[in-house]
């Protein structure tokens, strides 16, 4: 069995759908070193120093492993406040990236010099999507929020991207986002199942964003906000409103000139047949807008979180795609960033390249004036 075959088996031991002598001595292993983990994550919360900034830090987070909708979320963040009159900056580990040990201070200013393999997918993407943002990437998130305010005296907020974990920064207002289509996975923690913490953590939140709730039936999602709210009464609970309404050309979104050229999504993909790859933490989600949205995925192969695709192995892609005669390819924004130096394979196979775009909103106005409150309140104290 090779590691491929081996991880897609492991994952359906852990998912419960294997059985047998071999599924259950794994399930046994695994839930021993469930326990170690539990114990070392545990013991590096009480132990960790938290260190307190002169300006509120927001962190945007989730409890388990994959993708819950963190980077959308980021970006309405970022949005909604600079609409409302504040500066923030991002603080961001930029996983896998060049930067990421060393840290790194950037904005789109830069993009041009920089690749998402120094940087990182989801910082490279924010710095396109967030113009006059500055992202600063690197594990030490406190010192690099320092040198931030030491470069730009207006920065009067930071949001802490992917923080829940990161205990070393003293923060706010933490924002939890869960998954409303697999909320907990199985309930067990890594690596038996996929929860980063244990349930009663969320009572460190302030805040708790529903995503992805669409195809949730009233009944589930009533019963997912009860759990919550038995957990942590005092949080606010809400939806996220998602929105993949345009398909943005892959040529236009590298050069920065695309609002143009952008495509009604519904409208394009509806009966159409199309190719379609990622390399994001929640594949199937993509999949699933694809097909809510009419499109006949004749081909569809989903990549580790954060793949980085070599020369050959992507031409020797787009060759067969064209040759299995697919005119069109949707990704997503994060694969994007990275797929851009291929254009003109792209085009020399004759296929058209597009970005699904994903937006998410917050319109509860609860949720709304919480943020609010926090960014114009004092900080923690050092």
């Amino acid at each position: 069995m090779n590691s491929a075959a081996w991880q897609v088996y492991l994952m359906r031991v852990i998912n419960g759908e294997e059985s047998g002598l071999g599924a259950r001595l794994i399930l046994i292993g695994l839930s021993g070193l469930e326990l170690i983990y539990w114990m070392l994550s545990r013991f590096q919360f009480w132990i960790t120093r938290r260190h307190g900034l002169p300006v509120p830090v927001v962190s945007v987070g989730n409890i388990t492993a994959g993708g819950t909708g963190k980077t959308p979320t980021v970006i309405w963040l970022v949005k909604f406040l600079k609409a409302a009159g504040f500066h923030p900056a991002i603080l961001t580990r930029g996983y896998g990236g060049t930067y990421e040990k060393e840290g790194f201070i950037f904005s789109h200013l830069n993009v041009e010099n920089l690749s998402a393999a120094q940087t990182g997918d989801e910082p490279f993407l924010l710095a396109k999507l967030l113009p006059d943002t500055l992202i600063a990437v690197g594990r030490e998130r406190y010192q690099n929020a320092v040198k931030v305010l030491a470069l730009d005296s207006t920065v009067d907020l930071f949001v802490l991207d992917d923080g829940f974990q990161h205990w070393k920064l003293a923060r706010d207002l933490d924002i939890v986002l869960i998954d409303g289509s697999k909320p907990f996975s199985n309930r067990h923690l890594l690596p038996r199942g996929f929860l980063r913490e244990p349930l009663s953590s969320l009572k460190r939140a302030g805040i708790i964003l529903l995503t992805r709730t669409v195809k949730l039936s009233e009944s589930d999602k009533n019963n997912l906000i009860s759990e919550l709210m038995t957990i942590h009464p005092q949080a606010f609970i809400s939806t996220i409103a998602e929105e993949t309404s345009e398909l943005i050309p892959l040529t236009g979104f590298a050069t920065g000139d695309y609002e143009s050229r952008v495509i009604l999504a519904v409208d394009f993909l509806k009966g159409r047949k199309v190719s379609a790859i990622t390399g994001i933490g929640n594949p199937r989600q993509f999949l699933a807008s694809l097909e809510n949205m009419g499109a006949e995925v004749g081909y569809f192969k989903a990549y580790p979180d954060h793949y980085h695709w070599e020369e050959a192995e992507i031409t020797d892609l787009f060759k067969g795609l064209a040759e299995s005669g697919f005119k069109e390819l949707i990704i997503t924004a994060k694969d994007g960033v990275k797929l851009e130096p291929w254009t003109d394979s792209l085009h020399h196979y004759g296929l058209n390249c597009y970005i699904l775009s994903l937006d998410f909103k917050v319109s509860d106005e609860s949720v709304i004036q919480r943020v609010k409150d926090i960014a114009r309140k004092q900080a923690i104290e050092n």
